[in-house]
């Protein structure tokens, strides 16, 4: 019985943290887009698309734009961004990206530190110009919320 109880109040915990949640949603306008930091040689691929992102009401992190990959290649565990403080995973994700590669797909692992990973199918590396994050979201929080 005890079992019970405790199983039901973390349950309940749960739907409060989400009713409040949407609450807050209900009151608050989304939040502008940022600028996505990027590191080493990648770049803004098209600057009518610069790399942006934003962290919803609904605690998820939702990216739009592209990325320019150095040298045109895709090359498996490269960092090519550090998200700002706030704006971090509570725990690892991994999102897909669109690209120009051709039969290979590519993710992104985004630890909770912040640290954009690109990783390539079967890894090593890959032709490619760019990445779409279009369309990519992931939540910041941990999955019990």
């Amino acid at each position: 019985m005890p079992d019970t109880i405790a199983a039901l109040a973390r349950r309940l915990a749960r739907l409060e943290r989400r009713v409040t949640t949407l609450e807050r949603a209900r009151r608050a306008p989304y939040p502008p887009w940022r600028d996505v930091p990027l590191t080493g040689d990648t770049s803004v691929a098209d600057p009518k698309q610069p790399p942006q992102m934003r962290a919803n009401l609904w605690n998820t992190l939702e990216f739009s734009g592209r990325i320019g990959l150095p040298g045109g290649r895709a090359v498996d565990e490269t960092v090519i961004g550090l998200l700002p403080e706030g704006y971090w995973p509570a725990i690892p994700r991994t999102v897909p990206v669109a690209t120009d590669a051709a039969r290979r797909t590519l993710h992104i692992d985004i630890d909770p530190k912040g640290r954009l990973t690109l990783r390539v199918q079967d890894g090593g590396s890959v032709r490619a110009t760019w990445l779409s994050l279009d369309s990519a979201s992931c939540r910041i929080g941990d999955d019990e919320e």
